[in-house]
C-alpha cells in the first residue's frame, strides 16, 4: 500500500468536517486570480463565508468520505483551479455575495472578450506623439485635432466572443478600459441534499421582492 503523507490525511479530515458541519457548500473557480486577490476576497467574505483553496484530488476524497445524501454529485464541479466555500447563508444569498466580490481587470491579450469593447468619439487624455501610431495600428480611430489626440468616431474595437489581441489590450489599459472581470466563479452548490447550478441562482432579488409585494397587495385588495 502506498504511503500517504500525514498532511494529506489531516487535510482530508478537515475538509470532511467542514462539509459535514456546513449548511451550504459550494465549489468556486479561481483561475487567473492572484494569491493577493484571493486573500482580499477571503477578507471581504469574513463573517459571511469561509473560502479555502483546495487540491482537487483531496477534495474528491473528502467528498467520498462525507456521509451526506447526494453529496457525491458535488464532485462534478471539481475541475481546474478551485476553492471550497462554505456558509450559513442560503444559496441565493451566497450567489449575490460572490457576484459582489467581482472587480474589473485589464486585458492582457489572448482572452475572449466578455462584451463588445467600444471607444466613444471625442478627446482622449493623450498628448500627440508616438501614441497615435500605436492606437492606429491597434485599430483605434485616432487622429489629432487642435493639438489633441481624439477618436474621430465611436467604434467597437473588439466584439463579444472575439479574442482580444495583445496590442489592443495594451491600448485599452492605457485608456483605462478594463473589459475583464476577476472574481470567484461559482461552479455548483450543495444544499441539504440538493445540487444547484449557478444559472438557477442568477435572479433579480430586488425585482422578485417588488413583484412579491405587488402580488401580496393585489391579493389583499
Amino acid at each position: 500500500m502506498a504511503h500517504v503523507a500525514e498532511w494529506k490525511k489531516k487535510e482530508v479530515s478537515e475538509l470532511t468536517t467542514m462539509i459535514t458541519e456546513s449548511d451550504v457548500v459550494g465549489v468556486v473557480g479561481i483561475h487567473g486570480i492572484a494569491a493577493r486577490q484571493i486573500q482580499q476576497m477571503r477578507a471581504n467574505l469574513r463573517d459571511k463565508a469561509v473560502l479555502k483553496v483546495v487540491k482537487n484530488k483531496l477534495l474528491k476524497i473528502a467528498i467520498d468520505e462525507t456521509e451526506l445524501d447526494n453529496i457525491e454529485q458535488l464532485s462534478q464541479f471539481i475541475d481546474g483551479q478551485i476553492a471550497l466555500i462554505i456558509c450559513k447563508e442560503n444559496p441565493f444569498k451566497l450567489f449575490q455575495i460572490l457576484e459582489s466580490t467581482k472587480t474589473k481587470a485589464p486585458a492582457k491579450g489572448g482572452e475572449i472578450s466578455p462584451m463588445d469593447i467600444t471607444v466613444e468619439k471625442g478627446e482622449t487624455a493623450f498628448k500627440p506623439g508616438p501614441i497615435i501610431a500605436e492606437l492606429q495600428r491597434a485599430g483605434f480611430p485616432a487622429s489629432i485635432e487642435k493639438g489633441k489626440v481624439v477618436f474621430r468616431k465611436s467604434q467597437t474595437i473588439v466584439k463579444k466572443g472575439e479574442i482580444i489581441p495583445e496590442n489592443v489590450a495594451a491600448m485599452l489599459t492605457k485608456l483605462e478600459i478594463y473589459p475583464m472581470e476577476v472574481g470567484l466563479q461559482l461552479k455548483g452548490i450543495y444544499d441539504n441534499g440538493e445540487i444547484i447550478h449557478p444559472s438557477s441562482l442568477d435572479i433579480d432579488l430586488d425585482g422578485f421582492e417588488t413583484n412579491f409585494r405587488h402580488a401580496a397587495g393585489n391579493a389583499f385588495n
